[in-house]
């Protein structure tokens, strides 16, 4: 049965143990004892249920929620609370007040849970995200083209679901898929209404106002500010997506239209804070919307260094996509650089200028070999290209440098080493966790920069050519990448745990000065001792994920690590 954490007001609370339900009734199965179970909004609602609960049961390596039955959950409604603890800050798309009481669709629900079984630490969780994940894509292609029109249950799984596969999908999804598209063009030509403030019709009602007239403009602010969301979010993923991917933009932003069009690139302000989006009562809601200091719509381009009230992970992340200049300083008052929302955007800050510094599309040709995103290279030509670019980006130092101390500048602040025993003769590493789905991909680029830049300086320095033992482009390692197994492909750990995490402290202290330009003054052998790092990232960031794209980052790290790679020198 569904936890019974819907209060009188209309609150949804979170679950506080793990609590499984086995699925959404449809009308017909439902008897008045069963009130407080959602029924689904629609026919097509109750076929998908029923589809979702089909091929999950059937679904080979998850766990039965009863051992007893061996029926298997459909829904793991602990994993929806994971969702609302570690991925809902990062993309608040999804109005969590009202989600149980407005009756949530399966496809959404399910799009959730399978985010939040990404953070579960069931054996069988990552198998059961990515087969949700699976189910949910199948059902979504067989609709018809979801618009900004469209309801906002079909709008949010669309999005949901487009960040979910761009990191956990079985093959390598780094181009967003046609509905996305779709989507965000849709909702992008809508910008015009969407400027509107979401508070605009609860602006309007009189002092004598009646709790029929609250309603509607709550009403209309919570449908509003959700599709200004999704549009926003929208925005900061496919930005993401052109920085650590080196994709096209999906909306071509021109500085001068073709034509005269007022409504064209409409500035929409950032969306409203934490606070209000987040609280539970209508009451509470009026009384929070009525105060004119706390509520005014904020511009995304002029608002995130502006004294006033600090903005939230959520708009920082909207205003960083409209201002993707602004220095790191500007983003973290000093007094703010303690908490987890602070840490994500130092990461995310990292990531971005290592990502703007380096070819990526060249490294990940190199590292893999010619292989990249689970393809070969269809042209030779691009692959001795890639080298020879490589080259010349590491021997031109200025943005090698850069990339490289903002590699290790994120690297540097999520490691933490302890000794492994009572003896302080072992030493053992872990990592902070910042909980971003697009965390291990970064590690991963990270990784192949530390490895690049190292390995020429090495070449440069030796003279040398490939490592004795390296292999063919046609031999068996390579050929591996093109395979994109749902399962882990993790390999056995190459290298002693305790020297491994003793390499990488010396490696990262050694390496560790205030500024791009002082990397001249190391100690250039330092740069090639790099193995320990791509060891424990390998083993630690990388292995513990299923899908194409880590199954082939950690392929590709084990043979650089492993040293058969023919590019240990390129």
């Amino acid at each position: 049965m569904l936890p019974s954490n819907v209060t009188d007001d209309g609150a949804y609370l979170p679950v506080c143990l793990p609590c499984h339900w086995n699925g959404i009734c449809t009308e017909a199965d439902q008897s008045p004892a069963d009130s407080s179970l959602p029924i689904p909004l629609s026919d097509l609602d109750g076929y998908e249920w029923s589809v979702i609960r089909r091929e999950l049961s059937s679904a080979s390596g998850i766990l039965p929620g009863n051992p007893s039955t061996g029926i298997s959950d459909t829904i793991r409604w602990d994993c929806l609370d994971l969702y609302w603890q570690y991925f809902h800050p990062h993309f608040p798309v999804v109005h969590r007040p009202s989600f149980l009481p407005t009756k949530p669709s399966p496809l959404l629900a399910s799009a959730m849970a399978a985010i939040g079984s990404q953070y579960d630490g069931r054996p069988d969780a990552k198998l059961y995200s990515l087969t949700l994940l699976e189910i949910a894509t199948k059902l979504l292609r067989r609709r018809d083209s979801i618009t900004s029109r469209s309801r906002l249950a079909d709008l949010q799984t669309v999005f949901l679901l487009e960040v979910l596969s761009k990191y956990c999908a079985r093959r390598v999804e780094v181009e967003m898929s046609a509905r996305f598209r779709s989507l965000f063009a849709s909702l992008d030509q809508a910008r015009r209404s969407l400027a509107t403030d979401p508070l605009a019709v609860f602006r309007t009602l009189r002092k004598d106002r009646t709790s029929e007239d609250v309603y509607r403009a709550h009403k209309f602010w919570l449908e509003h500010e959700t599709r200004r969301r999704i549009l926003q979010a929208s925005m900061v993923l496919d930005l993401q997506q052109v920085i650590l991917f080196e994709q096209p933009a999906t909306i071509v932003q021109h500085d001068r239209p073709r034509r005269n069009n007022p409504g064209l690139r409409t500035a929409i302000s950032l969306p409203c804070s934490e606070e209000l989006w987040e609280i539970s009562s209508i009451e509470a809601w009026v009384e929070m919307a009525s105060d004119p200091a706390f509520y005014k719509p904020r511009c995304a381009r002029t608002d995130i260094s502006t004294p006033g009230t600090p903005l939230d992970y959520f708009q920082i992340q909207v205003s960083l996509a409209n201002m993707q200049d602004t220095s790191l300083d500007t983003i973290l008052p000093q007094k703010d650089q303690c908490n987890q929302s602070a840490s994500r955007i130092t990461f995310n800050f990292h990531a971005r200028e290592m990502s703007r510094n380096t070819p990526i599309r060249q490294l990940l040709v190199v590292s893999g070999e010619s292989w990249i995103m689970g393809k070969k290279l269809e042209n030779e030509g691009e692959f001795h290209d890639a080298k020879k670019n490589l080259r010349v980006w590491v021997e031109s130092n200025l943005e090698s440098r850069i990339a490289l101390w903002h590699a290790l500048r994120l690297i540097r602040g999520c490691a933490k080493f302890r000794p492994s025993d009572s003896t302080n003769t072992g030493l053992s590493v872990s990592f902070q966790d910042t909980q971003m789905l697009h965390e291990p991909w970064v590690f991963y680029l990270a990784a192949l920069v530390c490895w690049a830049y190292g390995v020429s300086i090495w070449k440069s320095l030796e003279g040398t050519g490939p490592l004795s033992g390296a292999t063919s482009a046609a031999s068996e390692p390579l050929s591996n990448l093109s395979r994109t197994s749902s399962l882990s492909s993790v390999h056995p750990a190459l290298l002693d745990s305790h020297e491994a995490a003793y390499s990488m402290r010396e490696f990262l202290h050694l390496t560790n000065v205030e500024k791009p330009e002082n990397l001249i003054q190391v100690d250039p052998h330092t740069f090639g001792q790099v193995h320990g790092l791509l060891e424990m990232i390998r083993l630690h960031k990388i292995g513990e994920f299923l899908g194409g794209l880590m199954n082939d980052a950690e392929r590709v790290l084990y043979r650089l690590v492993e040293g058969r790679s023919r590019l240990s020198h390129f």
